[in-house]
């Protein structure tokens, strides 16, 4: 289509309705017929942006994109390209084999994978070919809902860490590495959905909120670390449940209330709370800092001072990753406020946050 530029007179319709007519050409080339769904954009300097529901569509959906396998392609490649393509955007995923057949081992590895992406089924196979449809509807989530997920699961993962220090069981780490897991989908799911976002026509801080989703997935990765140290290495545990299962709870408190504060600055748009999320993520860190000093007189060894502090190393990761989402979460909440940042109407808070923090 030739770009279509023109100066429009704005109409009166009825009493306080205005009305401006579209032209002709981009009318028929697009088959808008009277209706019809439009979607309208205001962008943050004022213009506005009119896309027609068919154009929306024809972005979102029906990408199709097809994978060329042998028996030699490695099983791990196989099953990253089928995540990229997920988290890409695309609707249909087809893997073909150049060699008449799919190994049993490359089937195994496609359900392995299709299992772990939500929304993912294989829809069509043979012994050369199969079909992995994606069902997901993107009006049935947003942005917020999926950071929320994500950040109930390491509430929950945080939670499980601190009973199993408390009644020195393992059993609780299991479940915080299953909860990883459904991270780990929750996670490709959000990324995806902000690929469909920018199909759609772009939303205010997707790359802000890439990165947001990123670190929450750090955090899970770090805790899992810090779960799977404790399951290696019993003696560690034993350690640590004598000496620090109290104040674990304490730091547990914090950086659940940093979670909770953090979610509640992105959807409130509130800069205070954010800025208090970033000050007690700096505080934690300095904590778990206190913690490993604390059980230092305890070891019996320097192996199991060694093998300790890998456990302590992970939860000062997860300390940190949670200043950087704190960090993010401020950024993207002055960013929505726009060219006027009014910081005189209170006073930051200072509430929050166990003793000794």
């Amino acid at each position: 289509m030739n770009r279509i530029s023109e100066t429009r007179k704005v109409q009166r319709f009825g009493r306080s309705t205005l009305m401006v007519s579209l032209p002709s050409e981009w009318v028929k080339k697009v088959g808008l017929k009277p209706g019809d769904s439009v979607r309208i954009e205001v962008r943050e300097d004022g213009s506005l942006v009119i896309i027609p529901q068919s154009v929306l569509e024809k972005r979102a959906k029906g990408k199709e994109v097809v994978i060329k396998i042998s028996k030699t392609t490695p099983e791990e490649i196989l099953t990253r390209t089928i995540y990229a393509m997920y988290i890409a955007g695309f609707d249909r995923i087809v893997i073909e084999s150049v060699d008449g057949y799919i190994l049993s081992s490359h089937m195994h590895a496609i359900r392995n994978i299709v299992r772990m992406l939500i929304g993912a089924e294989i829809v069509e196979q043979s012994t050369n070919r199969v079909v992995i449809q994606i069902f997901v509807d993107v009006e049935k989530y947003s942005l917020d809902n999926l950071v929320s997920r994500m950040i109930n699961s390491l509430k929950s993962m945080l939670e499980y860490i601190a009973l199993a220090l408390k009644s020195g069981s393992e059993e609780p780490l299991r479940e915080v590495l299953e909860l990883e897991y459904e991270l780990d989908r929750v996670h490709a799911l959000a990324v995806r959905y902000t690929y469909v976002l920018n199909l759609l026509g772009g939303s205010p801080f997707l790359t802000e909120y890439r990165a947001l989703i990123k670190t929450l997935e750090d955090i899970g990765d770090s805790l899992s670390y810090a779960a799977q140290t404790l399951i290696e290495k019993p003696d560690v545990m034993r350690v640590l449940s004598k000496t620090i299962s109290d104040r674990i709870d304490e730091l547990k408190t914090v950086l659940i209330y940093v979670l909770d504060i953090v979610y509640e600055a992105l959807v409130e748009g509130d800069a205070f709370r954010a800025s208090r999320a970033v000050d007690l993520a700096q505080e934690s860190t300095t904590f778990v800092s206190k913690l490993e000093t604390e059980t230092i007189p305890k070891y019996t060894s320097v192996e199991e001072y060694i093998r300790v502090k890998s456990f302590f190393e992970r939860l000062s990761h997860a300390c940190n990753h949670m200043q950087a989402i704190a960090e993010l979460t401020f950024d993207i909440v002055l960013g929505k406020v726009g060219r006027v940042i009014d910081l005189s109407s209170r006073v930051i808070e200072k509430v929050g946050g166990p003793a000794g923090i």
